[in-house]
Protein backbone atom coordinates (compact mmCIF):
# COMPACT_ATOMS: atom_id res chain seq x y z
CA UNK A 1 0.00 0.00 0.00
CA UNK A 2 2.96 2.27 1.40
CA UNK A 3 4.64 1.75 -2.26
CA UNK A 4 2.05 2.53 -4.39
CA UNK A 5 1.26 5.85 -2.32
CA UNK A 6 4.84 6.32 -2.99
CA UNK A 7 4.87 5.81 -6.37
CA UNK A 8 1.73 7.85 -6.63
CA UNK A 9 2.78 10.71 -5.21
CA UNK A 10 6.23 10.44 -7.15
CA UNK A 11 4.92 10.28 -10.94
CA UNK A 12 2.52 13.66 -9.81
CA UNK A 13 5.49 15.24 -8.83
CA UNK A 14 7.41 14.21 -11.78
CA UNK A 15 5.74 15.18 -14.42
CA UNK A 16 5.78 18.91 -13.52
CA UNK A 17 9.19 18.60 -13.18
CA UNK A 18 10.02 17.35 -16.29
CA UNK A 19 7.80 20.23 -18.03
CA UNK A 20 9.74 22.90 -16.33
CA UNK A 21 12.66 21.57 -17.53
CA UNK A 22 11.40 22.12 -20.94
CA UNK A 23 10.23 25.11 -20.74
CA UNK A 24 13.93 26.20 -18.68
CA UNK A 25 15.20 24.65 -21.78
CA UNK A 26 13.07 26.52 -24.43
CA UNK A 27 14.04 29.60 -22.23
CA UNK A 28 17.82 29.52 -22.38
CA UNK A 29 17.61 28.66 -25.98
CA UNK A 30 15.75 31.95 -26.37
CA UNK A 31 18.25 34.01 -24.37
CA UNK A 32 20.90 32.57 -26.69
CA UNK A 33 19.88 33.42 -29.71
CA UNK A 34 19.09 36.65 -28.89
CA UNK A 35 22.53 37.44 -26.98
CA UNK A 36 23.69 36.01 -30.18
CA UNK A 37 22.54 38.77 -32.32
CA UNK A 38 24.14 41.26 -30.13
CA UNK A 39 27.66 40.03 -30.96
CA UNK A 40 29.70 42.39 -32.89
CA UNK A 41 27.42 45.22 -32.48
CA UNK A 42 29.10 46.95 -29.45
CA UNK A 43 26.30 48.08 -27.19
CA UNK A 44 26.16 49.78 -24.03
CA UNK A 45 25.35 47.66 -20.87
CA UNK A 46 21.77 49.99 -21.15
CA UNK A 47 21.06 49.25 -24.75
CA UNK A 48 21.96 45.77 -24.31
CA UNK A 49 19.47 45.86 -20.93
CA UNK A 50 16.63 47.43 -23.37
CA UNK A 51 17.49 44.54 -26.42
CA UNK A 52 17.42 41.50 -24.39
CA UNK A 53 13.68 43.04 -22.94
CA UNK A 54 12.33 43.21 -25.41
CA UNK A 55 14.04 40.34 -27.13
CA UNK A 56 13.17 37.83 -24.81
CA UNK A 57 9.57 39.54 -24.60
CA UNK A 58 8.91 38.50 -28.95
CA UNK A 59 8.07 35.74 -29.75
CA UNK A 60 9.57 35.84 -33.17
CA UNK A 61 13.27 35.13 -34.55
CA UNK A 62 15.57 38.10 -32.83
CA UNK A 63 16.00 41.12 -35.24
CA UNK A 64 19.30 43.27 -35.71
CA UNK A 65 19.37 46.02 -32.48
CA UNK A 66 19.90 48.71 -34.73
CA UNK A 67 16.83 48.29 -36.89
CA UNK A 68 15.50 50.90 -38.61
CA UNK A 69 11.81 51.83 -38.40
CA UNK A 70 11.74 51.48 -41.59
CA UNK A 71 13.33 48.26 -42.14
CA UNK A 72 10.61 47.49 -39.69
CA UNK A 73 7.57 48.58 -41.47
CA UNK A 74 9.04 46.80 -44.23
CA UNK A 75 9.01 43.40 -42.89
CA UNK A 76 5.86 43.44 -40.85
CA UNK A 77 4.05 44.90 -44.46
CA UNK A 78 6.05 41.69 -45.82
CA UNK A 79 4.96 39.47 -43.43
CA UNK A 80 1.26 41.01 -43.08
CA UNK A 81 1.25 40.32 -47.19
CA UNK A 82 1.81 36.60 -46.42
CA UNK A 83 -0.66 36.26 -44.55
CA UNK A 84 -3.06 38.26 -46.96
CA UNK A 85 -4.89 40.10 -43.99
CA UNK A 86 -6.57 43.31 -45.25
CA UNK A 87 -9.01 45.87 -43.12
CA UNK A 88 -8.86 45.97 -39.15
CA UNK A 89 -6.90 42.89 -39.31
CA UNK A 90 -4.09 44.12 -40.88
CA UNK A 91 -4.58 47.38 -39.14
CA UNK A 92 -4.33 45.83 -35.79
CA UNK A 93 -1.32 42.89 -37.04
CA UNK A 94 1.14 46.05 -37.84
CA UNK A 95 0.44 48.03 -34.72
CA UNK A 96 1.01 45.01 -32.89
CA UNK A 97 4.17 43.84 -35.08
CA UNK A 98 5.45 47.27 -34.73
CA UNK A 99 5.99 47.78 -31.41
CA UNK A 100 7.14 43.78 -30.85
CA UNK A 101 9.34 43.72 -33.63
Amino acid sequence: MRASLVLLVWAVLAVPLSARAQDTSASVERYKQCDAATKGKHLTDEQYRVYMGSCLASEGPPRDPFESARSIEKRCNTVANERQLSGQDRVLFMQTCRTKG
